[in-house]
C-alpha cells in the first residue's frame, strides 16, 4: 500500500484537467514568465513542470533553503545558484551549485560545499490549444558529480548520481481565471558499485499554479513532494512527506518567489520540520 499511494496521487493530479470545464489559452499569452525553481530547470518552487526556456534564453538565480528542527535541534541552510540555459525547442539545460551551513546547540557549525549538478529537459510532448485537458509531457535527466565537502558530510553522493523521470502538466482556464497543474516523478541512484553509499529510491513533486493579480504576475504555488525507499542518509534526510505554499512574482525578466515548506519526517527519532524557502532569477 506504500508503494502504491504516491501513484494514486500521481493519477489524481493528472486527471484534473479532464474534470474542470476548461478553454484554450495560447500558451505565450498565459503567463508573463516561466521561471526556473530550486533544482535549475523550469517549474514552481520545487516541483518541475514540463515547459521549457525559449531557445537561447539564459536565466541566471539564487535560492536560499533553510530549515529548522526541533528534534533533533538544528538548522540546516543551503544556499543555491543556477544557470539555466534554452538548449532548442523544447530543450533546457541547467547547472547548480550549492554549500551548505549547519548550527546546532550540541555541536560546532559547519559549513562546506555541496554537490554539483546537471539537469536536461527535453519536452517531447507539447500542449495543443484545441486539447488543453492533455497534459505536456518532458524527460528530465540529472547527473550530480561528487564535489561535495565529504569530511563534513555536505555531499548527497559519494562518487557518483543521477535522476531520470518524467514531468507533466497544462494550463487550464474558466471565465477570466488560469490555473496551471503539474507533476514531476524521478527515480533516483546512486553509488551502486559501492554498498555503503549504495541507494535507489523515487521522488515525486506536484503543484498548483494561480495567478491572483490582473495581469498574472502575483502568482499562488501549492505543493507537495514525496521522498520514498531511502536507504542512505545525507544531507537531504531520509523520507519525507511535505506541502508547500508559496508566492511568486514575475515580469518579463526579474522573478521573486517565496514559500514556506512542512515536512513530514518518516525516520525514528526526528520530528516534523520546516523549511523556508527563498528565489531570485533573472533571465536575459
Amino acid at each position: 500500500m506504500k508503494m502504491r499511494k504516491p501513484f494514486i496521487y500521481l493519477l489524481l493530479v493528472l486527471s484534473l484537467p479532464a474534470l474542470l470545464p476548461t478553454r484554450a489559452f495560447s500558451e505565450e499569452l498565459d503567463f508573463i514568465n516561466r521561471p526556473a525553481n530550486a533544482t535549475g530547470l523550469t517549474g514552481l518552487l520545487i516541483t518541475t513542470s514540463p515547459f521549457s526556456l525559449e531557445p537561447g534564453a539564459v536565466e541566471t538565480g539564487i535560492a536560499i533553503i533553510s530549515e529548522n528542527s526541533k528534534k533533533p535541534d538544528y538548522t540546516l541552510s543551503e544556499y543555491a545558484a543556477i544557470i539555466s540555459v534554452g538548449t532548442g525547442k523544447g530543450t533546457e539545460l541547467a547547472i547548480r551549485g550549492s554549500s551548505f551551513s549547519i548550527k546546532s546547540p550540541t555541536a560546532a557549525s559547519e559549513r562546506g560545499a555541496g554537490d554539483v549538478e546537471l539537469s536536461f529537459k527535453w519536452n517531447f510532448l507539447k500542449t495543443n490549444p484545441e486539447s488543453p485537458s492533455v497534459p505536456a509531457l518532458s524527460m528530465i535527466i540529472t547527473g550530480i558529480a561528487p564535489t561535495g565537502d565529504k569530511k563534513t558530510e555536505m555531499n548527497r553522493v559519494q562518487n557518483w548520481g543521477t535522476r531520470v523521470g518524467l514531468s507533466a502538466g497544462t494550463d487550464i482556464g474558466w471565465r477570466e481565471h488560469i490555473l496551471g497543474i503539474y507533476v514531476d516523478a524521478q527515480m533516483a541512484v546512486q553509488d551502486l558499485s559501492d554498498e555503503r553509499y549504495r541507494d535507489l529510491y523515487h521522488t515525486i513533486h506536484a503543484g498548483l499554479l494561480l495567478p491572483i493579480s490582473k495581469y498574472r504576475n502575483l502568482q499562488v504555488l501549492i505543493e507537495y513532494a514525496l521522498v520514498s525507499g531511502k536507504d542512505v542518509i545525507n544531507i537531504d534526510g531520509s523520507d519525507y512527506t511535505a506541502f508547500t505554499y508559496g508566492l511568486r512574482l514575475v515580469s518579463e525578466r526579474l522573478n521573486l518567489t517565496v514559500g514556506t515548506q512542512f515536512l513530514h519526517n518518516e525516520m525514528e527519532g526526528y520530528n516534523n520540520s520546516e523549511r523556508i524557502i527563498g528565489m531570485l532569477s533573472a533571465k536575459f
